[in-house]
């Protein structure tokens, strides 16, 4: 990745010193040699990415995280004060990791069908005692990464920690993508002006 003081050395370049004054010396590194990236991994240049596919040229968001602003402020707000509620929701209680995995993906397929916009789902807290120390609960700790993988991630656009109300930490809000509205109607049908 592009450190900000080689983007600095390398704007500044061609700049010359004011008179009397030296040119500081600019340590040069070679740059990195190209390696074996996995797919999916942040190109040196912006944000763009490797496709879903893995095409090179092709660009799709970045990773999603727990603490990522995806989610408008009215949309937190009105799911904050119970004016907006889920359209659905998915509870992964008692579910194996593969199990919990198939659901969230049939789900998210089923939802994006239906054109909903926002889901519930339920991963549980998780939190337990075992040994003296408190462990976190392992459907909540993957989820984020099932929703990074493949088909899942060209189909949400946000996630975020639900409100006490649907569940607080044990659950998350997605955001769904909505569906090109192109592809939902003929063009014929719009008025010709």
């Amino acid at each position: 990745m592009v450190k900000d003081v080689d983007l600095f050395a390398a704007a500044m370049g061609d700049v010359k010193p004011l008179a009397g004054r030296k040119r500081a010396a600019a340590k040069a590194k070679p740059p990195p040699a190209p390696s074996s990236k996995k797919r999916g991994a942040t190109s040196a240049v912006g944000w763009g990415r490797t496709g879903v596919g893995g095409a090179p040229g092709t660009t799709s968001a970045p990773e999603l995280t727990l603490d990522d602003h995806t989610f408008d402020r009215d949309t937190v707000r009105a799911l904050g004060r119970g004016k907006l509620v889920p359209q659905a929701s998915l509870d992964l209680h008692g579910m194996t990791l593969a199990a919990a995995e198939r659901a969230v993906a049939n789900f998210l397929d089923a939802a994006v069908t239906q054109d909903l916009r926002i889901i519930l789902i339920v991963t549980g807290k998780g939190a337990r005692l075992e040994g003296g120390r408190v462990l976190g609960g392992r459907i909540r700790a993957e989820f984020v990464g099932w929703l990074n993988r493949g088909d899942n991630r060209s189909r949400v656009r946000g996630v975020r920690p639900a409100h006490p109300r649907h569940g607080g930490s044990g659950a998350f809000y997605v955001l769904l993508r909505r569906r090109s509205s192109a592809s939902s109607r003929s063009l014929r049908a719009t008025p010709q002006r």
